[in-house]
């Protein structure tokens, strides 16, 4: 069960960073060198030290705690930085120079960065893409411990409903907020006029068939992109009674700048070359 995948590559190695509610450590770091073969690395929360009913004492943290988060990677302190959400209410952001540990807290926001985002800009600046249906960007200080600015940037229509789980990319000049629809869709807002928008939105999937018979439709996930330039779209499918397991597309992008997931008789593939 690896829900809420945020997937990066930093050189020739990527990493997947999922949601394990209650359980401590929390939010696992898988490795791969070819987005097939994973292992256990290490976990950006060494202890959920997020109040005593995490520990029981009065309470119980059950199906709280580590929920869809972010990780990337900072070249310019070459640092991966997690972060995430916890009980509706603060912020936690830690940091390590790799992602087998030493993990540590470096700091705690004090307001809720809802399935949080992190893009590291061409210029180091970090801004983290959050919400539920109203999406917003939030600017962070350089030194990635406060917020400098703060703004909506995406109102989601009503003939969508929901949209969340935030993954923010750029691509050439521009900027991306790739959301989904639980639990069927997944939609993303593109921008050509910087990080605060305004932004345009896209249908990726609706109700897509996936690789696993039985299973619910892929989506929330994360893009990555290959040494060689190829992307890919790694999402999670409830496939009862598996859990929530990871699935993986190869994406195309139009000629305009909207990513394509490539099909299979009109659904996600069961294997692709």
């Amino acid at each position: 069960d690896l829900a809420d995948i945020d997937i990066i590559r930093v050189g020739d190695t990527y990493y997947y960073s999922a949601s394990t509610m209650h359980y401590s450590p929390g939010a696992p770091v898988l490795r791969s060198y070819d987005l097939v073969h994973w292992e256990y690395a290490g976990h950006s929360v060494p202890k959920l030290d997020f109040g005593n009913k995490y520990d029981l004492n009065g309470g119980r943290g059950y199906v709280n705690g580590i929920w869809a988060s972010f990780l990337n990677y900072r070249p310019s302190n070459k640092t991966f930085y997690w972060g995430g959400c916890i009980d509706f209410s603060k912020t936690y952001i830690y940091t390590a120079t790799s992602v087998e540990g030493p993990w540590n807290r470096h700091t705690t926001i004090n307001k809720c960065y809802y399935d949080a985002g992190l893009l590291v800009d061409d210029n180091d600046t970090m801004y983290v893409s959050y919400g539920n249906t109203q999406i917003s960007v939030a600017q962070l200080s350089a030194d990635g411990k406060s917020e400098v600015r703060s703004q909506q940037v995406f109102s989601t229509p009503s003939s969508v409903g929901t949209l969340e789980g935030s993954r923010m990319y750029k691509r050439n000049g521009n900027y991306y907020i790739f959301l989904t629809r639980p639990a069927n869709g997944q939609y993303i807002l593109k921008s050509t006029n910087g990080p605060f928008g305004p932004y345009e939105m896209r249908q990726v999937l609706l109700n897509m068939s996936g690789p696993v018979s039985g299973g619910g439709v892929p989506h929330q996930g994360g893009l990555v992109q290959t040494q060689n330039g190829a992307w890919y779209y790694m999402a999670f499918q409830d496939a009862y009674p598996g859990g929530r397991i990871p699935v993986l597309a190869p994406v195309t992008w139009t000629s305009d700048g909207w990513p394509t997931i490539t099909t299979v008789n009109g659904g996600w593939g069961a294997s692709y070359p």
